[in-house]
């Protein structure tokens, strides 16, 4: 049984949440820059690292309302695997070739649906901090399809983290 010795607030992962929401609108702002790639620095544009996150952040961020509003289990029944604890306490997410679900794959919005859809979950974050306590005691689990089963408070900090890791990755295609 896996358990994070060190759990991670919600808030200062839901902070992290929404600063990376934010820093994908200012970049889904910048409509002439959103085609540029680096293939020797990623196989994506910058608007597909920006997709990605989206599809990410709303499947997560939707689970998570979801289950706020369902009873509580009593216990914890399944947990991330030890590269998943070791990744959300090492606090950043190594670069390579990490296999990314096929829900997330960019997929060719038009940027005006990306910024959009950033707009929402801008707003779907935003109301996630009155319930903070919540979040932070919920024992729900939802399984990252490597890392093994994550609570909200821990899918919180991962989508921080994977914010990090892309903002940096875009910031190497631009700077290419």
């Amino acid at each position: 049984m896996n358990r994070l010795s060190d759990p991670y607030t919600a808030r200062d992962s839901l902070a992290g949440v929404r600063v990376g929401i934010q820093g994908c609108l200012e970049r889904a702002a910048d409509a002439d820059r959103l085609a540029v790639s680096a293939p020797g620095v990623s196989a994506w544009s910058v608007q597909d690292h920006l997709e990605h996150l989206l599809f990410s952040d709303r499947k997560v961020l939707d689970w998570v309302v979801e289950v706020l509003a369902a009873p509580n289990p009593g216990t914890r029944e399944q947990f991330p695997r030890e590269i998943g604890v070791a990744l959300l306490a090492r606090g950043s997410i190594p670069r390579g070739r990490g296999p990314a679900p096929d829900f997330t794959l960019p997929d060719g919005l038009p940027s005006a649906d990306v910024r959009e859809g950033f707009e929402a979950l801008r707003d779907l974050a935003a109301s996630l901090e009155p319930q903070l306590a919540e979040l932070d005691a919920c024992r729900h689990t939802l399984p990252h399809h490597v890392l093994g089963h994550f609570t909200p408070a821990e899918w919180l900090r991962f989508l921080h983290l994977h914010h990090r890791h892309h903002e940096a990755i875009i910031r190497d295609i631009l700077n290419a």
